[in-house]
Protein backbone atom coordinates (compact mmCIF):
# COMPACT_ATOMS: atom_id res chain seq x y z
CA UNK A 1 0.00 0.00 0.00
CA UNK A 2 1.07 3.34 -1.38
CA UNK A 3 0.26 6.14 1.23
CA UNK A 4 -0.58 10.10 -0.01
CA UNK A 5 0.35 12.87 2.56
CA UNK A 6 -2.33 15.34 0.70
CA UNK A 7 -3.80 18.35 3.04
CA UNK A 8 -7.47 18.04 3.54
CA UNK A 9 -9.59 21.19 4.53
CA UNK A 10 -10.90 20.81 8.11
CA UNK A 11 -14.69 20.78 6.89
CA UNK A 12 -14.17 17.69 4.92
CA UNK A 13 -12.35 15.55 7.19
CA UNK A 14 -14.98 13.93 8.25
CA UNK A 15 -15.39 12.50 4.60
CA UNK A 16 -11.86 10.82 4.58
CA UNK A 17 -13.22 8.09 7.42
CA UNK A 18 -15.04 4.82 5.07
CA UNK A 19 -18.89 5.27 4.83
CA UNK A 20 -21.54 3.61 2.25
CA UNK A 21 -22.62 7.62 1.18
CA UNK A 22 -21.05 10.57 1.24
CA UNK A 23 -22.45 13.92 0.16
CA UNK A 24 -21.03 17.64 -0.27
CA UNK A 25 -22.90 20.22 -1.89
CA UNK A 26 -22.16 24.13 -2.30
CA UNK A 27 -21.78 26.97 -4.97
CA UNK A 28 -18.73 26.99 -7.79
CA UNK A 29 -15.83 27.03 -6.07
CA UNK A 30 -16.99 25.35 -2.33
CA UNK A 31 -13.78 23.33 -3.40
CA UNK A 32 -16.49 19.60 -3.26
CA UNK A 33 -15.09 18.13 -7.02
CA UNK A 34 -11.60 19.21 -5.88
CA UNK A 35 -11.73 17.24 -2.50
CA UNK A 36 -13.35 14.02 -4.38
CA UNK A 37 -11.40 14.44 -7.57
CA UNK A 38 -8.27 14.01 -4.89
CA UNK A 39 -9.84 11.39 -2.76
CA UNK A 40 -10.66 9.36 -5.47
CA UNK A 41 -6.87 9.42 -6.80
CA UNK A 42 -5.54 9.07 -3.20
CA UNK A 43 -7.72 5.73 -2.60
CA UNK A 44 -6.71 4.86 -6.26
CA UNK A 45 -3.22 4.67 -4.99
CA UNK A 46 -3.60 3.41 -1.75
CA UNK A 47 -5.63 0.29 -2.19
CA UNK A 48 -4.15 -0.86 -5.54
CA UNK A 49 -7.22 -2.42 -8.09
CA UNK A 50 -9.83 0.03 -7.44
CA UNK A 51 -12.57 -0.20 -9.80
CA UNK A 52 -14.70 3.37 -9.81
CA UNK A 53 -16.85 4.86 -11.87
CA UNK A 54 -17.49 8.83 -12.37
CA UNK A 55 -21.48 9.56 -13.20
CA UNK A 56 -23.23 11.86 -14.19
CA UNK A 57 -26.95 12.21 -14.79
CA UNK A 58 -26.75 12.99 -19.01
CA UNK A 59 -22.99 12.84 -20.55
CA UNK A 60 -23.12 12.64 -24.07
CA UNK A 61 -18.74 13.35 -24.00
CA UNK A 62 -16.26 12.74 -21.70
CA UNK A 63 -15.92 17.01 -21.78
CA UNK A 64 -18.74 16.70 -19.18
CA UNK A 65 -17.19 14.24 -17.11
CA UNK A 66 -14.61 14.77 -14.13
CA UNK A 67 -11.80 13.26 -16.33
CA UNK A 68 -10.04 16.06 -16.90
CA UNK A 69 -10.32 17.17 -13.08
CA UNK A 70 -8.86 13.83 -11.89
CA UNK A 71 -6.17 14.47 -14.40
CA UNK A 72 -4.92 17.10 -13.42
CA UNK A 73 -4.77 15.66 -10.11
CA UNK A 74 -2.99 13.18 -10.95
CA UNK A 75 -0.09 15.72 -12.72
CA UNK A 76 -0.21 17.68 -9.75
CA UNK A 77 0.55 14.64 -7.23
CA UNK A 78 3.26 13.66 -9.28
CA UNK A 79 1.66 9.98 -9.77
CA UNK A 80 1.83 10.32 -13.87
CA UNK A 81 4.53 6.94 -13.09
CA UNK A 82 1.10 4.77 -11.64
CA UNK A 83 -1.92 5.64 -13.97
CA UNK A 84 -1.90 5.65 -17.60
CA UNK A 85 -4.24 7.99 -19.34
CA UNK A 86 -6.54 6.97 -22.41
CA UNK A 87 -9.31 8.87 -24.17
CA UNK A 88 -11.99 6.59 -22.03
CA UNK A 89 -10.47 5.65 -19.13
CA UNK A 90 -7.98 5.91 -16.65
CA UNK A 91 -6.12 2.90 -15.69
CA UNK A 92 -4.65 2.89 -11.53
CA UNK A 93 -2.37 0.74 -10.33
CA UNK A 94 -2.87 -3.08 -9.44
CA UNK A 95 -4.96 -3.05 -12.55
CA UNK A 96 -7.57 -0.78 -10.98
CA UNK A 97 -9.74 1.60 -13.09
CA UNK A 98 -11.54 4.56 -13.19
CA UNK A 99 -14.31 5.20 -16.02
CA UNK A 100 -16.77 8.02 -16.90
CA UNK A 101 -20.45 7.13 -17.37
CA UNK A 102 -23.82 9.06 -17.85
CA UNK A 103 -26.75 6.83 -16.58
CA UNK A 104 -29.82 8.98 -18.53
CA UNK A 105 -29.41 5.74 -20.72
CA UNK A 106 -28.54 3.03 -19.02
CA UNK A 107 -31.17 -0.01 -18.13
CA UNK A 108 -31.77 -2.49 -15.58
CA UNK A 109 -29.44 -4.88 -17.48
CA UNK A 110 -26.83 -2.27 -18.96
CA UNK A 111 -25.93 -0.95 -15.77
CA UNK A 112 -24.80 -4.63 -14.44
CA UNK A 113 -21.66 -3.72 -15.83
CA UNK A 114 -20.92 -1.73 -12.97
CA UNK A 115 -21.26 -4.67 -10.48
CA UNK A 116 -17.48 -5.14 -8.62
CA UNK A 117 -17.02 -1.73 -8.68
CA UNK A 118 -16.29 -0.29 -5.28
CA UNK A 119 -16.86 3.79 -5.52
CA UNK A 120 -19.18 5.71 -7.71
CA UNK A 121 -18.49 8.95 -7.57
CA UNK A 122 -22.24 11.24 -8.50
CA UNK A 123 -21.11 14.70 -9.98
CA UNK A 124 -23.87 17.49 -10.45
CA UNK A 125 -25.73 15.22 -8.31
CA UNK A 126 -28.53 18.11 -7.98
CA UNK A 127 -29.64 15.96 -11.28
CA UNK A 128 -29.35 12.53 -10.82
CA UNK A 129 -32.90 10.99 -11.39
CA UNK A 130 -34.81 8.76 -9.06
CA UNK A 131 -34.83 6.40 -11.58
CA UNK A 132 -30.98 6.60 -12.09
CA UNK A 133 -30.44 6.15 -7.77
CA UNK A 134 -32.57 2.55 -7.74
CA UNK A 135 -30.56 1.51 -10.20
CA UNK A 136 -27.30 2.73 -9.44
CA UNK A 137 -27.61 2.05 -5.67
CA UNK A 138 -28.35 -2.09 -5.66
CA UNK A 139 -25.68 -1.73 -8.39
CA UNK A 140 -22.44 -0.80 -6.37
CA UNK A 141 -22.13 -3.04 -3.39
CA UNK A 142 -18.60 -4.61 -4.00
CA UNK A 143 -17.26 -5.20 -0.53
CA UNK A 144 -16.89 -1.94 1.61
CA UNK A 145 -18.13 -0.04 -1.81
CA UNK A 146 -18.95 3.66 -1.43
CA UNK A 147 -21.35 5.88 -3.31
CA UNK A 148 -19.95 9.82 -3.40
CA UNK A 149 -22.28 12.72 -4.61
CA UNK A 150 -21.66 16.28 -5.00
CA UNK A 151 -23.78 18.91 -5.98
CA UNK A 152 -24.18 22.24 -6.71
CA UNK A 153 -25.85 25.09 -4.37
CA UNK A 154 -29.42 24.36 -4.18
CA UNK A 155 -32.69 26.61 -3.45
CA UNK A 156 -34.39 26.28 -0.18
CA UNK A 157 -37.02 23.77 -0.73
CA UNK A 158 -34.93 21.11 -2.01
CA UNK A 159 -32.07 22.10 0.58
CA UNK A 160 -35.31 20.28 2.92
CA UNK A 161 -35.25 17.25 0.18
CA UNK A 162 -31.73 17.02 0.28
CA UNK A 163 -31.55 17.01 4.19
CA UNK A 164 -34.44 14.87 4.71
CA UNK A 165 -31.83 12.41 2.84
CA UNK A 166 -28.65 13.11 4.68
CA UNK A 167 -30.78 12.41 8.05
CA UNK A 168 -32.16 9.05 6.33
CA UNK A 169 -28.67 7.96 5.35
CA UNK A 170 -26.71 8.85 8.13
CA UNK A 171 -24.72 12.24 7.13
CA UNK A 172 -23.60 14.28 10.19
CA UNK A 173 -23.97 17.64 8.94
CA UNK A 174 -24.14 19.49 5.50
CA UNK A 175 -21.90 22.66 4.64
CA UNK A 176 -22.09 25.21 2.12
CA UNK A 177 -20.95 28.95 1.13
CA UNK A 178 -22.32 31.65 -0.65
CA UNK A 179 -20.92 35.38 -1.22
CA UNK A 180 -21.89 38.07 1.41
CA UNK A 181 -25.35 38.98 0.32
CA UNK A 182 -28.66 39.60 2.56
CA UNK A 183 -30.65 37.52 0.61
CA UNK A 184 -28.84 34.28 1.06
CA UNK A 185 -27.80 34.70 4.62
CA UNK A 186 -31.69 35.15 4.85
CA UNK A 187 -32.03 31.76 3.31
CA UNK A 188 -29.88 29.40 5.35
CA UNK A 189 -30.58 31.36 8.95
CA UNK A 190 -34.17 30.94 8.18
CA UNK A 191 -33.07 26.84 7.00
CA UNK A 192 -31.50 26.11 10.55
CA UNK A 193 -27.39 26.92 8.95
CA UNK A 194 -25.34 29.13 11.46
CA UNK A 195 -22.43 30.89 10.11
CA UNK A 196 -18.69 29.09 11.24
CA UNK A 197 -15.13 29.85 10.06
CA UNK A 198 -13.37 27.01 8.43
CA UNK A 199 -9.72 26.45 8.95
CA UNK A 200 -8.68 26.87 5.18
CA UNK A 201 -11.04 28.55 3.78
CA UNK A 202 -11.67 27.03 0.06
CA UNK A 203 -13.39 29.91 -1.28
CA UNK A 204 -13.09 33.33 -2.74
CA UNK A 205 -12.88 36.57 -0.56
CA UNK A 206 -16.00 37.72 1.18
CA UNK A 207 -17.30 34.37 1.13
CA UNK A 208 -19.89 33.07 3.77
CA UNK A 209 -19.85 29.53 4.86
CA UNK A 210 -22.54 27.63 6.43
CA UNK A 211 -23.17 24.04 8.69
CA UNK A 212 -26.15 22.84 9.61
CA UNK A 213 -25.78 19.59 11.91
CA UNK A 214 -28.28 16.83 11.00
CA UNK A 215 -27.90 14.71 14.27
Amino acid sequence: MSILKIPTAKIFERLLKPARYKGVYGGRGSGKSHFFGELLVETCQAERGTLAVCIREAQRTLAQSSKRLIEDKIASLGLGHGFKLFSDKIETPGDGLIIFRGLQDHTADSIKSLEGFRIAWIDEAQNLSARSLALLRPTIRARGSELWASWNGLQRRLMRVVEARGRRIGWDSIVSDTTDNAVSANNFIQAGYRLFEPETPWAWAHTLYWRKWLH
